[in-house]
């Protein structure tokens, strides 16, 4: 990129100053208060305030007796850019220390060994001082918040008297390893799944309603093998023992890493979804909102689509 060019793009970036300023006459209502709390002159806000109306090409404030007052338009701007005021003003004040302590997150053994365990060097990478355990307990929800700090479920949110925050509704689709395509021959549509063996997470119904979804033929699914637990699932899937509906998020690497195949274009929303749950006073405590930041964050960039 040339200097021209680069001189033009941050032509297209507001002074900062312009916008303290526009945040100042609207907080303190007087273009002389306002300089006198950012410790300039009146002029240099006349000054700033004006080349940034000519930047945007709209008028951001207007007198009203000895007032200064902001437009309709200025009041629309300052609430976006005030989102952004709030962040650089807290980057520049960081904590005076580095968060620590201990940090137990209990969630299901899949979930954990397919998407948890492959990101949370990130977030030990970030926090070196806080020491995390991770265990994949079973058992009443209630039960598990009290001996963890966070726990990650997947179920329907309704758990009364717990802080609950949605983090993701998978999509799913069936899966296979190459190693059972390699046996069976290749899986051309919903119908050739009447010829191959069918793998279950605790019931059939996912099966049954993909399949109300991707065919109109019936199929049987009331065969093959049933799995408690999504780890030996998908375990068992990559070793070529049949084919079973799996998830965007617990699929991804192994898709990624051609371990599995994924066999149609056809995809449902799973009948549950994954939640952050906690006792609500655990929440208070510094170490434990970290980490729920860090997961909602995640969760977020995750469901993002991907850039042009």
């Amino acid at each position: 990129m040339g200097r021209k060019a680069a001189d033009s793009q941050w032509k297209r970036y507001p002074s900062m100053t312009a916008l303290r300023m526009l945040d100042a006459i609207a907080k303190l209502g007087n273009m002389q208060a306002a300089s006198g709390a950012l410790n300039v002159t009146p002029s240099a806000v006349s000054h700033q305030l004006r080349h940034l109306e000519e930047m945007l090409g709209v008028k951001l404030v207007h007198r009203a007796g000895r007032r200064t007052e902001l437009t309709s338009a200025g009041n629309r701007y300052l609430h976006e850019v005030r989102k952004a005021l709030e962040l650089i003003e807290a980057a520049a004040h960081p904590p005076d220390a580095e968060p620590r302590g201990n940090l137990r997150i209990n969630c299901p053994s899949g979930f954990g060994t397919y998407w948890l365990a492959r990101e949370i060097g990130e977030f030990s990478a970030l926090y070196p001082n806080i020491t995390l355990e991770i265990t994949s307990d079973s058992g009443q929800v209630d039960v598990l918040t009290k001996q963890a700090d966070l726990a990650i479920q997947y179920g329907d949110g309704a758990w009364p008297g717990l802080a609950v925050q949605h983090l993701s509704t998978p999509r799913t689709f069936p899966v296979c390893s190459p190693k059972l395509i390699e046996r069976l021959g290749q899986i051309r549509s919903p119908d050739d799944l009447k010829n191959a063996p069918l793998l279950h997470h605790n019931t059939t119904s996912d099966w049954v309603i993909w399949l109300a979804a991707a065919t109109q033929n019936t199929i049987e699914v009331q065969r093959g093998t049933t799995f408690s637990d999504m780890t030996q699932l998908i375990s068992a899937t990559m070793a070529g023992s049949g084919v079973a509906i799996s998830d965007s998020l617990l699929a991804e690497q192994a898709l990624d890493d051609g371990k599995l195949i994924r066999l149609f274009e056809t995809e449902v929303p799973a009948q549950q979804a994954y939640y952050l749950v906690a006792e609500k006073d655990r929440l208070e405590r510094g170490v434990t909102r970290i980490a729920a930041e860090w997961l909602t964050r995640k969760f977020h960039e995750y469901a993002a689509p991907d850039p042009l």
